[in-house]
This record gives structure tokens, C-alpha cells and sequence, in this order.
């Protein structure tokens, strides 16, 4: 029975760079369950930082969510959430994303939305497709909780399926797809591991770093009694996978920054601040 309430939504971003060499959006459409923030450039970045939220509660029974983004003509772009993205409550149903990066000419994109909170009996599917341009640049971050932790609420969801694919000049260099339900074995090694787990994998695509990942030894030994951490190159040698599991939201979150900051002093870029404010 289809919800009648449901949203069937989203937003196409396009960007690229102007007579003076700053990123813009050059196209923009969105519509509920997505609200788009003014943009703002930074000067010290050299990058548009663009925030994505969420007008609703969250994703509900029958919602369709599409994000579809294109940085192109040597643009440099940032994306992401001001808060979590929630999914909710499901009697019956499901809820869908369906996320498209298309990065060409050299640009730059780092998509880096707030965690993903799966809540009690939802039933989410999310789809990614990436496609990359030999000489450009993707940095794509996922956070992942499973439930309302601050609420005792852990591994209560009814399902979440994932598929993520990363093409390279229309080259196929990852597939990752998992389904994970708290009833199976599909989340034993993630459950077992922290009685809080946090989760968090970042992406990167980048020519400078196809062969040799300079910061992977520091991202090794980040390792404590509560926190894991791995890496590990993508097909062809075409980029590179980092996971992260934490067991308290402090040490996750300053593990994932960490991260990030030693990733874009190996791409040679600086990091552009989220103004979550």
C-alpha cells in the first residue's frame, strides 16, 4: 500500500567555473524532501561549499529522494548536510535514494553529508552511481548509525540495502553492494564489534595518488581498544577505500576529521570548513 504522503523529490546540481575562475552553480532544481541553502564560495579554498537539508522529518514509508550533481570545466565543489539524515518508522514499505556524482575536466567534488541514522523498522534502499574523468578528483563519504544510539535504540531497523559503483573514464573500479538486516548474520561483524558502533567509509578518487596512498601508515595506526580502522586500493589502482568503526561518537568523530584533513594534504588541497553553525 503505497503512502499516500510520500515524497518523490530531490535535487540536480551542475557547477562550473566563471570568466574569473569561480566555481558556481550553473544550474540548480530541488524540491521536497531537499531544501537548497545559499551557496558560498570560499576564498581560501577556492571551492563552493553548498548544504544540502531537509525541510521534513526525515525519509518515511514510500519516499523517492534523487540527488544528481555534475562539477565539471576544472570546478571545485563541497556538499553536504548541516545535520543527520533520518530514517524513519515503517509499519510497511520502503523508503529510496538514488545519488548520481558526475565529475568531469579536471574538477573537484567532496560529498560529505551528517550520518545516515537508520531508526526502528525502517526499510531504506540507496543506490550511488559515481562516474569520474581521468584527471578528476572525488572524495565521497558515507556515516552510518544503526539506530538512535542516544536512545538506547540500536540494530532495531528492518533493512538497509546499499550499492555503490565507481566508474573511471566509464571503467568500472568498485562495486560494493550489501544488504544488512539485524535479524541474519549480515551485521555480526559490525554489531559484535562496539555495543555503540559507529560506522564511516570515505572514497577517494584522485591521478595524484594511484599508486601509493601517502597517509595510509598514519591511518593504520590510528587504531585504539575503540577504534578500527583499514584501507585499501580500488580496482586498476584507480584510487582508495578507508573504513572506519568507532565505539563512541567522540573518537568517531574525530577520527573521520582527521581523515579527511591528512586525504586533502595528499591531494594538495585545502580542506573547505562545513560553516555548521
Amino acid at each position: 500500500m503505497k503512502n499516500t504522503f510520500s515524497l518523490n523529490g530531490g535535487v540536480k546540481l551542475g557547477c562550473r567555473r566563471n570568466g574569473n575562475g569561480i566555481s558556481y552553480l550553473s544550474s540548480q532544481r530541488f524540491s521536497p524532501p531537499v531544501h537548497l541553502s545559499k551557496p558560498y564560495f570560499d576564498e581560501d579554498t577556492n571551492s563552493l561549499l553548498v548544504n544540502l537539508s531537509c525541510p521534513t522529518a526525515g525519509l518515511l514509508s514510500g519516499d523517492r529522494m534523487i540527488c544528481d550533481i555534475e562539477v565539471s570545466d576544472q570546478a571545485s565543489m563541497v556538499v553536504t548536510t548541516p545535520g543527520a539524515t533520518r530514517s524513519h518508522f515503517m509499519k510497511r514499505g520502503i523508503a529510496r535514494v538514488q545519488q548520481k556524482f558526475t565529475i568531469k575536466d579536471g574538477s573537484f567534488l567532496e560529498f560529505n553529508p551528517g550520518t545516515l541514522i537508520l531508526q526502528k523498522s525502517t526499510n531504506l534502499e540507496q543506490v550511488t552511481e559515481v562516474e569520474v574523468d581521468e584527471d578528476a578528483e572525488i572524495l565521497f563519504v558515507e556515516k552510518m548509525l544503526p539506530g538512535r544510539i542516544a536512545h538506547g535504540e540500536s540494530f532495531v531497523f528492518q533493512k538497509f540495502s546499499n550499492r555503490l559503483s565507481i566508474k573511471i573514464e566509464n571503467k568500472l573500479v568498485l562495486l560494493e553492494s550489501f544488504s544488512l538486516e539485524p535479524d541474519n548474520e549480515s551485521v555480526f561483524a559490525w554489531k559484535n564489534s562496539f555495543s555503540t558502533p559507529y560506522y564511516g567509509s570515505l572514497y577517494l578518487v584522485s591521478p595524484k595518488l594511484s599508486d601509493h596512498l601517502p597517509c595510509r601508515d598514519k591511518i593504520q595506526s590510528m587504531k585504539t581498544e575503540n577504534l578500527l580502522t583499514g584501507s585499501s586500493s580500488l580496482h586498476r589502482s584507480a584510487g582508495w577505500m578507508i573504513k572506519v568503526l568507532a565505539g563512541d561518537p567522540y573518537e568517531f568523530k574525530r577520527a573521520m576529521k582527521e581523515i579527511r584533513n591528512l586525504i586533502y594534504e595528499d591531494i594538495e588541497r585545502k580542506p573547505t570548513d562545513f560553516r555548521r553553525y
